[in-house]
């Protein structure tokens, strides 16, 4: 009994040693982990910290916007949190290989434990609206009306009944609303329209329209008179007047930015288009010209909604009024593109007399103001905007830009 009862202690020595030893280990391990989770949530907060003050600079000083400097950053590590940091920039090209955007990195140091977050962004265009209207006085979304991508409203958004009668349904919002002073109803019973991706008020993006810019992209721009266009896929013929000689030029070579403008002159585009091009009719002085009439329609060569290699992306845009057609007897049209008015809007000409028929537009519709295109029962184009999914991430060569950039994608 003696060498067993000897053997047993030694034995349980040997085991309560291997244990104490296993959770020692354990304890340490335990440790180790708490610390290492502990150090990843400090680096990892003190560098969204970091993007997100770096965010509030650009927010604030727009770098390379409206004559602004570049900004590299911070280099230099600033201390936070007991950590560290620096943010860093740089100019990416996009898909399409055109420059513009901007990436922002930010980089945080805790202990052993670093931490990355990176942010792109690029200038944001009026062309990310299905639509735009600066007013609504007067008019308003009645229930067979639907916008299927992001609507902004410069005002309050108005909406109602045009019979005064019950509404079963309302208006319909297939993307992100945002207003600057709320929504109204303007008929009495009015029923709410439905925003599927919400509505945010409060909202403010007036329209801004730099013509020094469009001028200056525009290598040979026009002036006084008009300029009619017609576009042939990657090719223009061209004419000073409805009965001028006509000139046929390569797009790359008429317009090697991708502008083609007019000032204080009217503009005349119609055809088809199959690579990138911005239309422009400005007024850089005086009280004339700016305006644009689409005489025929307006097509890609290819439908961007079913061929992901169509390179072909309109922008129509105007200092004044841009208007569809001044023949009454014309009463279906077709506009791909997003077209922009800085002080008007887009008019369907003679729309209480014409023929009734269609006005089908790919891409956005862009004003100040919101005007009536048929009289509701037996003459003009009733509107159907579809929004081209494109323009989220890209736009027409230097279309007009709401003086901000904004944010593509976060990256951890």
């Amino acid at each position: 009994m003696g060498r067993q009862a000897l053997l047993m202690v030694i034995g349980y020595s040997l085991i309560f040693l291997m244990t104490g030893a296993m959770m020692s280990n354990s304890t340490v391990d335990a440790f180790n982990n708490a610390m290492n989770y502990y150090e990843g949530n400090i680096v990892r907060e003190i560098a969204i910290s970091a993007a997100n003050m770096g965010a509030n600079y650009i927010y604030v000083h727009k770098p390379l916007m409206n004559l602004n400097p570049w900004w590299p950053g911070w280099t230099t590590p600033v201390s936070y949190n007991g950590g560290t940091f620096t943010v860093t920039m740089d100019t990416v090209q996009d898909m399409y290989g055109n420059w513009g955007r901007i990436r922002m990195t930010a980089t945080a140091h805790y202990g052993d434990s670093t931490y990355s977050v990176s942010v792109l962004y690029r200038p944001s265009k009026f062309s990310k609206f299905c639509m735009y209207a600066g007013s609504m006085t007067g008019v308003y979304f009645e229930p067979s009306d639907s916008v299927f991508g992001p609507c902004h409203i410069e005002s309050t958004l108005n909406y109602g009944n045009p019979g005064g009668g019950p509404m079963t349904y309302g208006a319909y919002f297939g993307g992100k609303v945002t207003t600057k002073n709320g929504i109204a109803a303007l008929t009495n019973p009015a029923k709410l329209p439905t925003f599927a991706q919400g509505r945010e008020d409060g909202v403010s993006v007036p329209l801004s329209l730099n013509t020094t810019d469009l001028l200056t992209k525009a290598v040979s721009p026009f002036s006084g008179g008009e300029l009619w266009l017609q576009l042939k896929g990657d090719s223009v013929a061209w004419k000073r007047s409805k009965t001028g000689t006509v000139t046929t030029q390569a797009i790359s070579a008429i317009a090697p930015n991708g502008v083609i403008a007019i000032d204080k002159g009217t503009l005349y585009v119609q055809g088809e288009l199959s690579t990138k091009l911005t239309v422009a009719s400005l007024r850089s002085s005086g009280s004339s010209g700016g305006t644009v009439i689409v005489k025929d329609n307006v097509t890609y060569k290819t439908d961007p909604r079913t061929d992901p290699n169509c390179k072909a992306m309109l922008g129509i845009v105007g200092y004044g009024s841009i208007s569809i057609d001044t023949t009454a007897s014309h009463n279906n049209f077709t506009v791909d593109g997003s077209m922009y008015s800085q002080t008007d809007g887009i008019q369907v000409v003679n729309y209480d007399k014409r023929p009734r028929g269609n006005l089908y537009v790919l891409g956005g519709w862009i004003g100040t103001k919101i005007y009536a295109t048929s009289n509701g029962t037996t003459a003009g184009l009733p509107v159907n905007v579809t929004y081209d999914e494109r323009f989220r991430v890209d736009s027409p060569p230097s279309f007009p830009g709401t003086n901000a950039y904004e944010i593509l994608a976060w990256y951890e």
